[in-house]
């Protein structure tokens, strides 16, 4: 029997789900449970309806599909979606189960990771507590032909993709077959391996440097100092985000991970995972190369922002002391450089802080217990803790470095 419960979605503040995004229409859509999927209406929206990039007026979605109304992209495990994707189970909630042995939480809309043992059944999400119903992970082949297919497959796409330049010809191929990927590497530490299952898929939804709203913010700031992607185009984004950052908590008991082009569209608002999240996102988006770190300290945990900046440290505080001798911030003042903290690493020898309490690009880094870089092609990294006197040496791998 078909579920009628809707929910409407729009700008309007009677709406059940009420998104401030000026591309929303004032009621733009409705959402009604039709049996164990979603059927979504436009209603007569100006800026349209989008299902996977398709502009749709009715289309049947399951929870965690990318949907966007305008340019809003739905976010579903905003609080307000909660009893309505709750109303859509029986006396528990349907998980959806996709590639890589993965699921997607009916309750909240989170992406999680079922056990290696997992044949169907009884989950319980690590984030909501929901309990869920999810199928049995889909399978192509025979369990014995899909570990020879595998071998086979694996082997003739690695070289032939390596020859061609690709970038990580194993694991695409175990995504498209639904297995484990091959060149995970083992965590390096339990925080880490934490983060993995219960932080990573949400942050990388929130980095959508390709989002229209998050490009056009960071181009146009970029473009102040036209050319190749550089350090003072990292000054502009910093200083442009910090000045008009406006501190708001996430939902009580819950970890909210905003998308940087809704955080954008706010007005530069959220916690520090959503500053650290906006520039990662806008950094990338202007070719730069940028990860979130997340790590814990005295004061409790915190994430901020790191970028790979071309040149040496002694070039790079250099060029950032000139920018900011030519270019006094509006917001926050005269800014004056005389040192810049920094993580080298393998490929990068300057990852440049941008924490916002560091007060300018390249400012001194927090204490930290441990830290966890999280890069948005989706690896994961172990760094070696921050915050020791200037100058300290604190080993492999990953030293911090602060250079008088």
């Amino acid at each position: 029997m078909a579920r009628t419960e809707n929910i409407v979605v729009g700008r309007s503040r009677d709406c059940d789900l009420v998104l401030r995004d000026p591309t929303v229409s004032g009621r733009h859509a409705r959402l009604a449970w039709d049996d164990d999927k979603i059927l979504l209406e436009d209603l007569g929206s100006a800026n349209g309806t989008f299902v996977g990039g398709r502009q749709v007026t009715r289309a049947l979605i399951r929870p965690g599909d990318n949907v966007r109304f305008g340019r809003a992209r739905l976010l579903w495990s905003a609080e307000a979606l909660r009893p309505f994707l709750r109303r859509g189970g029986k006396d528990t909630v349907l998980g959806e189960p996709i590639p890589g042995r993965r699921f997607i939480c009916g309750s909240c809309g989170t992406r999680g990771v079922m056990p290696s043992d997992f044949r169907g059944g009884l989950l319980r999400c690590g984030v909501c507590g929901q309990r869920l119903v999810v199928g049995k992970p889909k399978s192509r082949l025979p369990r014995w032909a899909a570990s020879a297919a595998t071998l086979a497959v694996l082997g003739a796409l690695g070289v032939v993709l390596w020859r061609q330049g690709a970038a990580d010809p194993l694991r695409t191929a175990a995504e498209q077959l639904g297995l484990p990927d091959p060149t995970h590497a083992r965590a390096a530490s339990p925080q880490e391996a934490s983060i993995r299952i219960h932080t990573l898929d949400k942050v990388l939804r929130a980095l959508d440097a390709t989002d229209p709203v998050t490009r056009n913010a960071a181009a146009q700031l970029a473009a102040q100092d036209e050319g190749p992607f550089s350090v003072e185009q990292v000054a502009r984004i910093w200083s442009h985000v910090r000045g008009r950052w406006r501190y708001v908590n996430d939902p009580r008991e819950d970890e909210y991970f905003a998308a940087a082009s809704e955080s954008i569209a706010n007005g530069y608002v959220g916690d520090c995972d959503d500053f650290a999240i906006v520039l990662v996102a806008m950094l990338t988006a202007i070719g730069g190369d940028a990860r979130l770190v997340m790590m814990d300290g005295p004061q409790g945990g915190h994430a901020y922002a790191e970028v790979c900046v071309p040149g040496d440290s002694e070039e790079v505080r250099d060029r950032l002391a000139q920018h900011y001798r030519r270019h006094r911030d509006g917001n926050l003042g005269r800014q004056t450089v005389r040192t810049v903290h920094y993580r080298p690493g393998e490929g990068c020898r300057v990852w440049l802080n941008l924490d916002w309490n560091a007060g300018v690009p390249g400012g001194a880094y927090e204490p930290e217990r441990w830290a966890v870089a999280i890069h948005p092609d989706g690896r994961t990294e172990t760094l070696t803790p921050a915050g020791g006197p200037v100058g300290a040496p604190l080993g492999r791998p990953s030293p911090v470095a602060s250079p008088p």
